[in-house]
């Protein structure tokens, strides 16, 4: 008769716990993500000017979570028992939400400092800058830094084997992204409209104390402890298999001894998180010109990216344990991924009339109009984020050699990863958007991941004996590369210029007579006609925003200049310099003695111009925006001079704030 095969003894815990965990995970998404738009609205009264608040508060939301995934990966590979590493993830998110609940308190109780801080420093513009951000990084570091342990610690908890390491970590992070994407969704939409910041913060907290609260019960099923206790006999009936679950397992093709693969592996996992970040603010930024710089646009951008990753994640997870060549596989990602986001970065430049059709189309509807954007974005950036969203399992796969390590892997590939992600948002917010520009910007983005990719290439070749195949690689790719590069994207400036999407009464024909394939295709032809005998004289695109001076002639022949910042007309020399002019003078004819004056707001200056007609002493102008600055000075005809005069004091800084501070 034969011998019955050994029956394995070991509980099978996905059925029982790790549904019930990645439900935790995905509501753990949702949590986060609404804690980082409500903390941006928290922030953004005490650091002012929008563009920084968001930089702090991604930065130091990145930076947490690089630092709690670091520490985790150095501690978490102690814990042996699945009960531990549960009870570990639940006691986080109560800590989350208790200091969530606690940090509109702590903010209130820093104001002073803030003001003290502000009333020094305002005139140096860095030097608040800094201030704010450390005192920010204080507040947040904790709450991120428990964020930042939950990924690795979930990891080391649902990873059984090295076999479906892939799509284990591709799961867990691609559901906790989804779950982001609907928290940032959900935030933006619904919670801050029908129940306000506490109402929003309330929601939040309540989903971190019943998921930790749902983990902590869990940890102490018989089940899992039974699995524990299954674990340690097992172990100890049997020492070789111990041994055996010590020693380093191959990932993909890569062998266990080739530090070159591992070192580009992670090197290429860092550069992917710069330059995801790197194309979300750029992207950001453009579709605010093309949908209008509005929260539900932020909301949909941040989502639709966002889901991009998440799909990434979880196909390619799949995939890293079904390939053998896995590494090969990560550098074809990251050049499709490259490639993809030119294509997707040159489109955007020049889609603004596809856009304003849609949002003509639906302008009755909003929930209609901006479920169609959803879904137009969600198609256009789809290809690039889905191949940004590739590196995690894949990385993992490469860099994780054996199971009870696997804690220290993952957690040092995802800090190096969120570096690299923190990076990217600081140079392409604060470097190359104000000193490149958006399209230059993106051409040095999407050059360092082709060149990071053909570097790898070429090792790949070079590694199997084909020089020959090398040296033709690494040819046609950089000469492709430049060829891209120079010509795109390639946008008219002259349109961009103009926010159109508000601008309905003269194209209500071409939207209706257009179709939509020829609107994607080549839509802006409709409005190049219209700018023809427009000039742009001026395009500053700086940290505070995009500003634009535009020249032409009237009918008349007369020269006239207007300022248009994110698209939107605010200033001219014509048309509305009454609206300007009686700004000034019909508050201060009212004033008996007027000394000292401060204007929010500088635009063309011509209000200002105005105010200092009068005996007054001292002339505050508050503007948010450094470019306007700059592009006041073509209304020195019309705005007698102001940012010359001796009297006039230009501030760079949230107007807003400076009252409130």
């Amino acid at each position: 008769m034969p011998k019955k095969p050994a029956r394995d003894l070991r509980p099978n815990l996905v059925p029982t716990f790790s549904s019930a965990v990645l439900f935790c995970f995905f509501f753990s998404g949702v949590a986060g993500l609404i804690y980082q738009i409500l903390w941006l609205r928290m922030i953004d009264k005490v650091v002012g000017s929008a563009p920084f608040a968001v930089a702090t508060v991604l930065t130091v939301f990145m930076g947490g979570l690089a630092v709690g995934s670091w520490l985790a990966g150095r501690y978490i590979d102690r814990i042996g028992s699945k009960s531990s590493l549960l009870s570990l993830y639940g006691k986080a998110e109560v800590a989350i939400g208790i200091y969530g609940l606690l940090l509109p308190f702590l903010i209130t109780l820093i104001k002073p400092v803030y003001v003290l801080a502000y009333n020094s420093l305002f005139v140096h513009f860095w030097l608040y800058r800094i201030f704010a951000f450390f005192g920010c990084s204080i507040l947040l570091l904790v709450p991120t830094t428990l964020m930042g342990i939950t990924l690795p610690v979930l990891c080391r908890f649902y990873v059984e084997s090295m076999g479906h390491i892939g799509a284990r970590t591709g799961r867990l992070y691609g559901i906790n992204t989804i779950g982001g994407a609907a928290g940032a969704v959900l935030c933006g939409f619904f919670l801050i409209a029908q129940f306000g910041m506490w109402g929003s913060i309330l929601t939040a907290v309540g989903i971190n104390i019943c998921i930790g609260g749902l983990c902590i019960a869990l940890a102490r099923k018989k089940g899992l402890s039974a699995a524990d206790s299954t674990e340690k006999v097992k172990s100890r009936c049997n020492p070789k298999r111990a041994v055996r679950e010590k020693e380093p397992i191959q990932s993909g093709f890569v062998p266990v001894d080739d530090r070159i693969i591992i070192f580009l592996a992670l090197w290429i996992f860092g550069i992917s998180g710069f330059c995801a970040m790197a194309y979300e603010v750029f992207w950001t930024r453009l579709l605010g010109l093309i949908l209008g710089p509005t929260t539900y646009s932020f909301s949909l951008v941040v989502s639709t990216f966002i889901v991009g990753l998440a799909l990434g994640n979880l196909i390619f997870g799949w995939l890293a344990d079904r390939v053998k060549k896995t590494f090969r596989l990560l550098v074809i990602t990251q050049a499709c991924a490259a490639c993809l986001a030119l294509l997707v970065s040159h489109f955007l430049g020049n889609s603004q009339f596809f856009f304003s059709k849609l949002i003509y189309t639906f302008q009755g509807e909003f929930g209609e109009k901006i479920l169609a954007q959803s879904i137009a974005l969600f198609f256009v950036l789809v290809g690039p984020t889905i191949f940004l969203g590739a590196t995690f399992p894949l990385v993992n796969r490469i860099y994780a050699r054996s199971l009870p390590e696997i804690g220290k892997s993952i957690g040092t590939a995802y800090a190096i990863n969120t570096i690299g992600a923190i990076l990217g948002s600081f140079i392409a917010g604060f470097i190359f958007i104000p000193f490149l520009g958006k399209e230059n910007g993106l051409r040095v983005v999407v050059g360092l991941q082709i060149f990071v990719s053909l570097i790898a290439f070429i090792y790949i070749a070079l590694k199997e004996g084909e020089r020959g195949r090398a040296v033709a690689t690494g040819s046609m790719g950089l000469v492709m590369a430049l060829l891209l590069l120079i010509n795109f994207p390639s946008w008219n400036h002259d349109i961009l210029s103009r926010g159109w999407y508000h601008q309905f009464k003269s194209f209500k024909n071409y939207f209706s007579t257009t179709s939509w394939f020829e609107a994607f295709w080549k839509g802006d032809s409709k409005f190049a006609q219209h700018v023809a005998n427009i000039d742009v004289v001026f395009y500053g695109d700086g940290i505070g925003g995009f500003t634009t001076v535009v020249k032409w002639h009237s009918n008349t022949g007369r020269v006239n200049y207007t300022m248009l910042n994110s698209g939107k007309g605010d200033a001219s020399s014509h048309g509305d310099r009454l609206t300007q002019a009686l700004s000034a003078h019909i508050p201060l004819l009212f004033h008996p003695d007027p000394k000292k004056v401060m204007i929010v707001g500088l635009a063309s200056g011509m209000t200002a111009g105005e105010v200092l007609h009068y005996p007054i002493d001292q002339l505050d102008v508050l503007e948010i925006n450094d470019q306007v600055v700059k592009g006041a000075e073509f209304f020195n005809p019309w705005n007698n001079n102001c940012l010359t005069d001796p009297r006039t004091r230009i501030i760079v800084q949230d107007g807003r704030n400076h009252l409130e501070l």
